[in-house]
């Protein structure tokens, strides 16, 4: 039976805040830079997602950078100097990816094409229809590739020749959020989060069931208020997974056992990541915040981006990375989120002094945001923009 879904997009979420309010951006926020970021490269990927509300990240190892856009280009650039070494048009609506494994890249149409490009030629591998659009990105393992569609679906494929393994089905709500949460590989586990605020482990080889949980609970009288997707990205840190639902809870899950470790109330549609033994999410408001991994307190709050539509955060070293509606990236201290240091993705002039940020706000396009995660490599960290543009970062030094 075929799902007709109500869909929800960002903007409209500021409106289902708990004061039923739209929340204006926060201002650009005044601070003295403590650390020098060099611009490394900057490139572009076609028009990047154009006016459609997705997240392409892109992926890095050693071997090449690898982006695609909303129109089907996809390119591998040379990580250390952004040089071109191939680039393929896939002439198909791109909306789900990228992946990296087995020299393959993965990525997903919005027609529910899984598509599998090699890595050394951008030829293709093998493509296959499953039963939905591809919002998420798949996950390659040595004999498997697995994927989430956004009819509520996980499908476990032959990496070989795409032949299908097993298939989790899930019912769903009818209105949910524009977005699906990607399938997380850790050993034989296969975890997936869905619309019904559920997270479900799974056995790779066979698909069985070994537990589920309900991280978020429908609550209220109207469906905005009944709203509880696991959308987001959860992480695993050694025994134990950590995953967030909107209008839900954060909650610390033994993996082996599925048995709850710790809940806490917490509304988040982008998800959890770990670093240093410190939990890091970004409330439906903007709000950033810094929890303790074995207790879920919290360590530190910075809400002086509130309103700015901030992406999903990342992490390395002592730096937490997070991104704006304007295409401003920032660097938060790990120990207090103070500000380190600011720069605008996608303009020739990065600012890190204060008194630029004026001037650089009033004449930012409301296109050049930023919804994907970056990306940390060799301590480069990579960032595309809703529009495409590609940049590469390093810190130099310290102030």
């Amino acid at each position: 039976m075929l799902r007709i879904a109500g869909i929800l997009l960002l903007a409209f979420l500021q409106a289902c805040s708990s004061n039923e309010t739209s929340i204006e951006p926060s201002p650009l926020p005044q601070f003295k830079s403590q650390i020098n970021i060099q611009r490394l490269w900057e490139r572009r990927v076609g028009e990047g997602v154009e006016d459609q509300y997705l997240s392409l990240k892109p992926v890095v190892n050693a071997g090449g950078f690898y982006a695609a856009s909303a129109a089907g280009l996809v390119i591998k650039l040379d990580p250390e100097t952004g040089k071109s070494i191939w680039h393929r048009s896939l002439e198909r609506e791109i909306s789900g990816g990228l992946a990296l494994g087995n020299g393959l890249v993965g990525l997903g149409s919005s027609n529910g094409e899984l598509i599998l490009l090699e890595q050394e030629t951008g030829n293709t591998r093998w493509e296959k229809s499953l039963s939905g659009q591809i919002m998420s990105v798949p996950v390659i393992t040595d004999s498997r590739v697995l994927v989430q569609t956004l009819d509520g679906r996980l499908h476990c494929l032959d990496l070989e020749n795409g032949a299908t393994i097993w298939l989790f089905d899930t019912n769903i709500p009818a209105l949910t959020l524009r977005g699906e949460s990607s399938p997380v590989v850790y050993g034989q586990a296969a975890l997936a989060g869905f619309a019904n605020g559920k997270l479900v482990a799974l056995d790779v080889d066979s698909g069985a069931v070994a537990w589920e949980n309900a991280v978020g609970e429908p609550s209220g009288r109207s469906e905005l208020e009944r709203l509880t997707d696991l959308d987001g990205t959860f992480t695993v840190v050694g025994k134990t997974v950590y995953a967030v639902s909107f209008q839900g809870n954060l909650m610390a899950i033994d993996l082996p056992s599925g048995r709850i470790l710790w809940t806490r109330e917490l509304s988040s549609y982008l998800g959890v990541v770990s670093s240093l033994g410190q939990l890091y999410t970004i409330d439906e408001d903007s709000v950033v915040a810094s929890l303790d991994t074995l207790t879920g307190s919290d360590v530190w709050q910075q809400d002086k981006l509130k309103g700015r539509r901030l992406g999903v955060p990342a992490v390395y070293d002592r730096y937490v990375l997070v991104t704006d509606f304007e295409g401003f990236m920032y660097w938060l201290s790990y120990r207090d989120g103070s500000f380190l240091a600011r720069v605008k993705v996608g303009h020739k002039t990065y600012e890190l002094a204060n008194k630029k940020a004026q001037s650089l706000r009033n004449v930012t396009d409301p296109s050049d945001g930023i919804r994907a995660q970056p990306v940390v490599f060799n301590d480069v960290v990579y960032v595309q923009s809703n529009n495409g543009d590609l940049v590469a970062y390093r810190v130099v030094t310290e102030k």
